[in-house]
């Protein structure tokens, strides 16, 4: 995805330190599954939007001002929109808090190929699975597609995932009882 190197560099030459997220992590530690829209985690700054919105050359767009608003509010999950208006590929850009739990996620990160010759910082298993309960409790627990996402990095990643780290933030988040379900579903 052509739209995907030039959003990851444009981030990279605003000095945004970012991970991807969302069903593109979960099919690289999972099973993989289509997807239009890359989610993408970090902590911004003012400058580094206003560094993104200067980069923004048709066909991308940003709606710059949107994501200043969300640095001031910094509620769990806010975030903004870079999108490709011929293709319309979505990239969704989360803005982090700095707080622990931020920061661990992106020191955790893994460098993987997704394009030959090409890597990208993709967030950990463990933090895919742990950031999907919350947006799977958040949602009113019925999304079908973060539940199988879910079971899948755990199913497929099974006995290679820091057990310690997810049970530590599942149960910060409140969503222990949640992760201990997901597990439950796991087949060995």
């Amino acid at each position: 995805m052509k739209t995907l190197i030039d959003v990851s560099a444009m981030l990279e030459k605003a000095g945004v330190q970012y991970i991807i997220g969302g069903s593109v992590a979960s099919s690289v530690w999972g099973e993989e599954r289509a997807t239009r829209d890359v989610d993408i985690a970090a902590i911004f700054t003012s400058d580094q939007i206003d560094s993104l919105e200067e980069q923004c050359e048709w066909p991308y767009i940003i709606d710059a001002e949107s994501m200043r608003q969300q640095l001031k509010v910094r509620e769990d999950f806010a975030s903004g929109q870079i999108l490709n208006g011929e293709t319309q590929d979505k990239f969704d850009l989360f803005i982090l808090r700095r707080d622990d739990y931020s920061l661990a996620q992106l020191e955790r990160f893994y460098l993987v190929e997704l394009f030959p010759g090409k890597k990208f910082p993709i967030a950990s298993p463990e933090d895919i699975v742990i950031t999907k309960l919350r947006w799977y409790d958040l949602g009113n627990r019925i999304s079908d597609k973060q539940w199988n996402d879910i079971v899948q990095v755990l199913e497929i990643q099974l006995g290679m995932l820091d057990e310690k780290y997810m049970a530590q933030w599942a149960a910060h988040f409140g969503v222990l009882e949640l992760l201990r379900e997901a597990q439950s579903q796991v087949i060995a």
